[in-house]
């Protein structure tokens, strides 16, 4: 039960967060206020960087409710099977950050144009 809320909330937690900050880049360039590539370098950072701090708050919770202060034979087995199913949903959330990266980054280019062809309109 636990370990399904954790896995469930480190999947879902980087994907909301960089919605967010899709749509505060999106505003950016649509405003003008910065360029599409620094819009995209700065939300592939973020992104990038987000699902690691997800994934080591999930551990640590996960192993919290888990494992607590257990000091069975068990309990280092445990916490290398955890190590391994948080490492690949680490892996799992990295590869859908870079294709939101570069749908992100698409999109931002997308946005600069179109706003360059209605000022020079």
């Amino acid at each position: 039960m636990v370990l399904d809320f954790c896995i469930s909330f480190g999947l879902a937690a980087p994907v909301v967060l960089s919605v967010v900050l899709y749509q505060v880049g999106h505003r950016a360039v649509a405003q003008g206020r910065v360029g599409p590539m620094t819009a995209s370098l700065v939300y592939g950072l973020c992104v990038a960087a987000l699902p690691l701090a997800v994934w080591w708050g999930v551990h640590a919770l996960a192993e919290f409710y888990l494992l607590g202060e257990s000091t069975s034979f068990w309990k280092p087995v445990l916490q290398i099977g955890l190590a391994f199913i948080m490492y690949a949903y680490l892996c799992i959330s990295w590869a859908l950050s870079f294709v939101a990266a570069c749908l992100a980054a698409w999109r931002f280019t997308v946005c600069a144009k179109r706003l360059k062809q209605e000022a020079l309109a």
